[in-house]
């Protein structure tokens, strides 16, 4: 039988295979293979790139994923912690209140800090201060004490517009819908499990030693990711420092973040003003529903608290799963249109809400409001990305979080108020009016 052999060097992959041109089946099954072998190679190559991110979008990605596995274990339970050490739930909602505030007050100086001083040092310098607080956390014994690692973690919170202000000046803008979603979906993925582990620490060693346990586990991960994070993070906004301004007090950075913001926002373009109504106007939706969504379940329509968790953690994996499915399709519509279409999820997953009464009806809702997150965290990221200049990003940045928290403590407090005196189900469907009007908003943008 007349054989020979040749050398295919296959274009898509760095193998070599020698081929017997026969009409024996030996000689088919080895170029079927070759050719599989390359599509799977193919389809790899095509997976990694769908999860690629630039170096700094991805260090501050696999770091918080890190991270979130500690403190996701602890964070859930905080308040439950609270209560373990003897605080009564008027000091509970007073330290509540507290640390909103000081997180906000946080938060406007960093958006400053960011712009001024650069991002790095800021993400770098609080990430640790908030592993310090975890610390801290597992180290109270008493109530009393409380006021200090919450103080702490307030603070450190001043890094979240300097560490949002590196995920969008390191992502390219024609890549940022993927970026972002793959960005979300690594980054919650732990905080689907990782309670869980919270909740069998408490089981093995009680509520108040399982949690401070957490606590641990969040600072040994923490100090895990955060170090990385120091190691490798670079600089993505060069400031041109003033020499005068090692000088300085504190007070002037405190001024001046109070005044720069709103003055960077009178001076930004109308898209980010409106974009700034729109996420306020859902603040107080959302601070009309989410305090009241868990009390709703277990006391109105009596579903145990198991079968609740078991509600949150499927919209928990749906969004994941989601935020990597979306891509295609916010692609296709653009950021304001399916900014706009999980704008009007919102107030439809509501609806679902308060007409459920069983556990399949739970289910449908949850799975509607996942859908909702995960069009909506991309597609409004990428529009703020698009809309706000790099040298004002961090301050404007510091507004989009800072407006949203300041009107969802009063419509909390008016959120009880219905839920007690009118109707359990008020809150939810009050919440319809921010919501559609928050829709009405972006459907002029």
């Amino acid at each position: 039988m007349f054989e020979r052999s040749i050398l295919i060097r296959c274009k898509s992959f760095k193998e070599k295979f020698f081929i017997k041109l026969d009409k024996g089946s030996d000689s088919q099954l080895i170029f079927s293979y070759g050719a599989n072998y390359g599509i799977v190679y193919q389809k790899s190559r095509s997976i990694v790139q769908f999860f690629y991110l630039p170096r700094n979008a991805w260090i501050l990605t696999s770091t918080s994923a890190i991270w979130t596995v500690g403190s996701a274990m602890a964070n859930p339970y905080q308040t439950l912690y609270f209560s373990a050490l003897g605080a009564n739930a008027v000091t509970i909602g007073l330290l509540v209140a507290f640390g909103t505030g000081v997180t906000i007050f946080a938060t406007l100086v960093g958006g400053y800090l960011a712009d001024t001083l650069g991002r790095k040092i800021v993400v770098i310098v609080f990430s640790w201060m908030s592993v310090l607080a975890s610390f801290v956390y597992f180290l109270i014994g008493s109530s009393s004490l409380i006021i200090l690692p919450l103080t702490i973690a307030s603070i450190s919170s001043l890094y979240s517009p300097a560490f949002n202000s590196i995920m969008m000046d390191s992502i390219n803008p024609a890549d940022r819908v993927r970026g972002f979603s793959v960005f979300n979906a690594i980054n919650t993925f732990p905080s689907v499990f990782a309670p869980t582990f919270g909740g069998l620490l408490m089981n093995s060693f009680g509520i108040l030693n399982g949690i401070k346990f957490a606590y641990l586990g969040s600072t040994i991960f923490g100090i895990i990711a955060v170090s990385i994070r120091t190691k490798r993070l670079q600089e993505t906004y060069l400031v041109m420092r003033d020499p005068s301004a090692v000088h300085r007090s504190p007070w002037f950075y405190i001024k001046n973040s109070i005044t720069s913001g709103f003055t960077s926002i009178r001076k930004s373009d109308t898209i980010v003003k409106k974009l700034l109504l729109y996420v306020t106007l859902a603040g107080i939706g959302t601070g009309l529903t989410s305090p009241y969504i868990s009390l709703y379940v277990v006391n109105i329509l009596k579903i145990s608290p198991v079968s609740y968790s078991i509600v949150v953690d499927l919209a928990g994996v749906s969004t994941v799963v989601l935020l990597l499915v979306v891509v295609f399709l916010i692609q296709r519509l653009g950021a304001k249109k399916s900014t706009l279409l999980a704008s009007v999820a919102a107030p439809v997953s509501n609806v679902m809400f308060a007409q459920a009464k069983t556990m399949d009806e739970l289910l449908e809702w949850g799975v509607t409001g996942a859908v909702a997150t995960a069009i909506q965290t991309p597609s409004l990221a990428t529009l703020q990305a698009e809309a706000i200049p790099i040298e004002e990003r961090g301050k404007i940045l510091a507004m989009f979080s800072i407006l949203p928290s300041l009107v969802s403590l009063p419509s909390s407090v008016a959120a009880g108020y219905l839920y007690i005196n009118l109707s359990p189900v008020s809150p939810f469907l009050i919440s319809l009016l921010p919501f559609g009007a928050a829709a009405l908003i972006l459907a002029t943008t």
